[in-house]
């Protein structure tokens, strides 16, 4: 069904950007929210974590490497079962995309483009996917990799200019709270960015492997992991926790304290562009994740004449899914970890047991 195909090293830049994505700027004030200023020991505790999630997602791949998630559950689960849990994860995969949408547009009406009207931004983003989407999966993956220096780049630069404002002393004191509330943020620092990362079992069949195909994978998962802890951390020692949880987009929040000789500052618009980048991608492999499992799911031969009404139903559902930015972080985000580790830790682990089962039945 799909005939294009993608290197190792655009899979592992693509990881990276999957992995930082929506998570750039609101990472920080979810991990503060809970740990408060502990929140830098939870966010290097879960990229730990996050490795041994993806590294599961990769076994559950190596059960049938040719196929994608909706047939891999197809082949294990049968035909009466596997249809349920294929719609549950084709819900999954185009929810996540029309919330994704809906932070962009969010962002950038109330940030940047303030006179925009919303509709009009997420209109622009759905056409910008369903525009990514006749031009390929390569083509993507190839653009991905020209707009990695760009991404490195910005991120050094927003980081070096922000040391001279650290201040160890907002982190203190340290586990005041005790170890629970640490926990609770690395729970969470797993789901959010590692989590989401069961997108890729619907691409890594499109993949050309190689020997170092799983470490690939994993190196980017901690780039991006360490990328992200980075954030978090930096928003700690320069805004504080109080403000780290208080602001809806810290890492944005950073940008404005940048000020070296008073010549080198207001970077807001760099962070921006980052951001936007990184969840374009993102956003673009979760709507690919829908389309293709569609067609695979009622065993249709080819996903492209779906392109089009699945980027008119995200744009629909980017609009109905939260009716403003505080619904969404007060009602979604809370709730949103139980999904996420459900379909990336808890079905592919009952997928895998199955397998050894019939594998098991099979020799005997």
């Amino acid at each position: 069904m799909e005939k294009g195909r993608i290197s190792v090293v655009q899979v592992t830049i693509l990881v990276i950007f999957c992995t930082m994505g929506d998570m750039i700027l609101i990472i920080p004030s979810i991990f503060t929210h809970i740990a408060k200023q502990d929140a830098w020991i939870s966010t290097l505790l879960s990229v730990p974590a996050g490795m041994a999630l993806v590294w599961l997602l990769l076994r559950v791949h190596e059960l049938y490497p040719s196929l994608t998630l909706i047939e891999t559950i197809r082949k294990i689960l049968g035909k009466w079962l596997a249809p349920v849990v294929s719609i549950w994860y084709l819900f999954y995969f185009l929810m996540s995309d029309a919330i994704y949408i809906r932070e962009l547009g969010d962002f950038y009406s109330t940030q940047t483009y303030v006179l925009t009207p919303l509709r009009i931004i997420l209109l622009l983003a759905a056409i910008m996917l369903v525009y990514a989407f006749f031009t390929g999966i390569e083509a993507l993956a190839r653009a991905s990799e020209i707009c990695l220096p760009f991404f490195v780049i910005v991120t050094i630069t927003v980081v070096a200019c922000l040391i001279p404002e650290i201040d160890f002393s907002k982190v203190k004191p340290i586990m005041e709270d005790g170890v629970l509330p640490v926990l609770h943020g690395t729970l969470l620092g797993v789901s959010y960015p590692f989590g989401e990362l069961v997108v890729f079992l619907m691409l890594f069949p499109y993949v050309k492997h190689s020997a170092h195909f799983k470490k690939s994978v994993l190196t980017g998962t901690l780039i991006g992991g360490v990328l992200l802890s980075l954030f978090v951390i930096i928003a700690l020692l320069v805004l504080g926790p109080f403000l780290t949880e208080s602001s809806v987009y810290p890492s944005y929040l950073l940008t404005s304290k940048i000020n070296v000789f008073n010549f080198f500052q207001r970077m807001e618009a760099f962070i921006a562009a980052i951001w936007g980048l990184s969840l374009f991608f993102k956003s673009f492999l979760f709507l690919y994740a829908f389309t293709l499992g569609t067609a695979q799911t009622f065993r249709l031969k080819d996903y492209r004449p779906f392109i089009l009404p699945a980027g008119m139903l995200v744009y629909g559902l980017s609009i109905m899914v939260a009716p403003n930015i505080i619904y969404y972080f007060d009602t979604l985000v809370p709730f949103w970890v139980d999904w996420d580790l459900t379909n990336s830790v808890i079905i592919p682990l009952c997928l895998w047991g199955i397998y050894a089962i019939k594998q098991k039945r099979k020799q005997s």
